[in-house]
C-alpha cells in the first residue's frame, strides 16, 4: 500500500521536509484480533498531538487511551490518528460489514499501531463509526476523484469528526452548555482559548448553534475577522485578554475551553464565572507540562475538567457509538445544508505525498480549522 513513512523523526527542517519517505510498497496491516477492522481511507485530518510525535517528543498516557497499555515513547513508522474512508475487511466481533463508510479515531495510531498517513489503517470497533447512509452520487468541486457517496467529498467529511466530536465533549458534555442553559434566562457564555484550532472552529459553531454567547481568542489580529464569520461575537488578542476579558464579561465566563495547553489552567480558572467550568482539552503549545498546578488550587466553586473519549464513548456511560454516529449525521447533515460552512472548519488540503508540507504549513500556524490530507 502507499504510506508516508516517518523516517527521520525531528523537529521539521527547512525544505525538502526530510522527516517522512512516500512508500508505494509499504505492508498493508492486518486484523489484531475480531474486534477490529481495516480500513481502506480516503482522507485523513492532521492534529496537533502528531506534531508532537514526528518531532520526536514523547507522547502524554492519555493519548492512549484504551491502548495504555502498550505505551511507548517513540512514534510508529505511520502517524495519523484518524481518518474517513470504506471498512475494507471486517473482524467478526466488530459489528461491521465490508463496503461501510466510516470515520475512524485512532488513538493509538501514530502511537500503539501505526496510523492513517496510508492508504490502509486498523481501527478497533469503539473508535469507528458509521457516516450517514449515503445519497445519490453528486458532482463536487474537490479534486478528489472518489465520491463519497454524499454531498460533500472525502476532503470535507475528514474535517469533521475527531474535531467536531472534540469540541462537542468538550463544550456540551464536560462544560454542561446545555445543563447550564436550562438554569439560566441569560445567554451561556463561552471563552474558546486557541479558536483558529480546528477544535476550536467547531467550539465557536457548536456553541453558537445552541445561543451561546462565544469570546474567541488569537495570536494574529489578522485571523480575527475569520472567527467573527464563524460566529464568534467577541475576538480579543492573546497579548490582550487579561486585560480586556474582565471588562468585556466582569463576573467571569460560564465555560472556558481551554485549548492552548495544560499549562494555562491556572490562568483559565481564573477567567471561570461562580460556577463556572474549564476544560483542558488541547495542547497547541506542544506541551503537556501543566505547570506546576496543583488541584487544591482550583478556586472555590469554579469547575475543571480534562476532556478525551472514554473507552464507551464521548464522554460518560451512557454516551456510546449510536450517539456519536447520530451526532456526525446530525452535524454532516447540517454542512450539507450550509449551517456549519465548509469553509469555516477546511482550512487546506494537501496530498498524501505532501506531508512534509502539511506538517509545515501547521507547525508555522498557518491553518484557521482543519487541514486533510486526501489519500489516493
Amino acid at each position: 500500500m502507499a504510506a508516508m513513512v516517518l523516517t527521520n523523526p525531528s523537529p521539521l527542517p527547512t525544505p525538502p521536509y526530510s522527516c517522512f519517505t512516500y512508500r508505494s510498497d509499504y505492508p498493508r496491516p492486518t486484523l489484531p484480533d475480531p474486534e477490529w477492522t481495516l480500513v481502506r481511507i480516503h482522507a485523513c485530518g492532521l492534529n496537533r498531538a502528531e506534531l508532537r510525535s514526528r518531532a520526536g517528543l514523547p507522547p502524554g498516557i492519555p493519548e492512549f487511551n484504551i491502548f495504555q497499555a502498550e505505551y511507548h515513547a517513540d512514534p510508529p513508522a505511520i502517524l495519523g490518528e484518524e481518518f474517513v474512508g470504506e471498512v475494507e475487511l471486517a473482524g467478526s466481533r466488530s459489528g461491521f460489514e465490508p463496503g461501510e463508510r466510516v470515520a475512524g479515531i485512532v488513538y493509538g495510531g501514530g502511537k500503539a499501531h501505526d496510523g492513517s498517513y496510508a492508504q490502509y489503517s486498523i481501527c478497533h470497533s469503539r473508535r469507528l463509526f458509521r457516516l450517514p447512509k449515503p445519497k445519490a452520487a453528486t458532482t463536487t468541486s474537490s479534486s478528489s476523484s472518489s465520491s463519497s457517496g454524499h454531498h460533500l467529498s472525502w476532503e470535507v467529511l475528514a474535517a469533521i469528526p475527531m474535531s467536531m466530536v472534540t469540541a462537542y465533549g468538550c463544550i456540551v458534555l464536560a462544560g454542561g452548555l446545555e445543563r447550564k442553559r436550562n438554569l439560566t434566562s441569560s445567554p451561556i457564555t463561552v471563552l474558546v482559548h486557541g479558536a483558529t484550532s480546528s477544535v476550536g472552529i467547531w467550539a465557536i459553531l457548536l456553541a453558537k448553534e445552541r445561543g451561546a454567547t462565544v469570546i474567541a481568542t488569537t495570536r494574529n489580529a489578522s485571523k480575527a475577522a475569520h472567527l467573527q464569520k464563524c460566529g464568534a461575537d467577541h475576538v480579543l488578542l492573546e497579548d490582550q485578554l487579561d486585560h480586556d476579558l474582565p471588562r468585556l464579561v466582569p463576573n467571569g465566563v460560564d465555560i472556558v475551553l481551554e485549548l492552548v495547553g495544560p499549562n494555562q489552567t491556572m490562568r483559565s480558572l481564573g477567567f471561570a464565572a461562580r460556577y463556572g467550568t474549564v476544560v483542558v482539552a488541547g495542547v497547541l503549545n506542544l506541551e503537556w507540562d501543566a505547570g506546576g498546578f496543583n488541584p487544591v488550587m482550583i478556586p472555590p466553586t469554579r469547575n475543571l475538567s480534562f476532556y478525551t473519549l472514554t473507552n464507551s464513548g464521548v464522554g460518560n456511560e451512557d454516551d456510546g457509538i449510536d450517539q456519536i454516529e447520530g451526532l456526525l449525521a446530525d452535524v454532516i447533515g447540517k454542512v450539507e445544508s450550509g449551517v456549519f460552512p465548509v469553509d469555516c472548519f477546511l482550512d487546506r488540503t494537501f496530498r498524501l505525498d505532501q506531508m512534509g508540507e502539511a506538517h509545515d504549513y501547521m507547525e508555522r500556524n498557518k491553518a484557521m480549522g482543519k487541514v486533510v490530507v486526501s489519500v489516493p
